[in-house]
């Protein structure tokens, strides 16, 4: 706490300029705990300049125009979520926020039903659990898997998907879509995905060493949320074939990447 009896402000020592370049080497936290210590720096660390100086360094000049020069963008008029008087350090929490959603996390992931979908432990894994996709032969569905990731800001996002494979058999189209629920989106993450891309990468990343198949990170594209509306991006993964049994692939999670324009 900053009290009356402080004899020297030690961080006067410093000028701003010099302060703005050492929070950008800090956590949200370290800022927050060195806003306490005297009133300048808590001054200095609350201001709309010094959020906005980090959304510039860390994303591009770009973003920073986008979010902070554009004062309607993302205005939520039912929660007046960024009505605070320190809106970019809010749209800066926002723009660092993790978009990750679990297989088996079942609040936010829909299966079909016409299957029984395995859940495996997995200390490696998001939340300790993968969803696995192991169909006997004398049982064959088709495959879909959908979430949506709600309320996501303006922007570009890499959506990637983490998954392994063991000896897949997976034959038919699967396709791997995530489109943004806007009219006319611009950008749509698609790709397709045969029973020789399932072979192809599961030879990749199968160690032979160690007799151990190792997760990787799928790129399914670039989707895209345009104007300045927050909006809901739907994901989803499907092989309509039911006619063969599909098996050797685990599903960890899929994320949103903002891309650094």
């Amino acid at each position: 706490m900053v009290t009356k009896q402080e004899q020297h402000d030690w961080s006067s020592d410093l000028i701003d300029s010099i302060w703005f370049h050492i929070g950008n080497y800090l956590s949200i936290n370290d800022i927050d705990r060195l806003s306490r210590t005297c009133s300048r720096l808590h001054i200095l660390f609350t201001s709309n300049d010094f959020w906005s100086y980090l959304i510039r360094i860390k994303f591009g000049s770009t973003i920073w125009r986008r979010f902070i020069k554009n004062s309607s963008i993302v205005i939520d008029n039912n929660n007046n979520e960024f009505s605070s008087s320190c809106r970019s350090k809010l749209i800066y929490y926002e723009l660092l926020k993790r978009q990750c959603i679990s297989f088996t996390d079942f609040n936010q992931v829909t299966l079909d039903t016409n299957r029984n979908y395995i859940t495996i432990s997995d200390s490696s894994s998001l939340n300790g659990e993968v969803l696995y996709i192991n169909d006997s032969i004398e049982f064959c569905y088709s495959l879909h898997i959908e979430t949506k990731f709600k309320n996501i800001l303006p922007g570009q996002y890499d959506v990637i998907c983490r998954m392994k494979l063991d000896l897949p058999y997976i034959l038919g189209n699967t396709e791997f879509i995530a489109i943004a629920e806007q009219i006319n989106s611009s950008k749509i993450a698609y790709k397709q995905w045969t029973q020789d891309d399932f072979l192809s990468m599961y030879r990749c990343f199968n160690c032979d060493l160690t007799k151990t198949n190792l997760w990787f990170y799928y790129n399914i594209g670039i989707v895209e949320i345009h104007g300045n509306e927050r909006c809901n991006i739907y994901v989803s993964i499907t092989n309509h074939d039911s006619i063969h049994a599909k098996c050797g692939l685990y599903l960890d999670y899929i994320e949103l990447k903002l891309r650094l324009e």
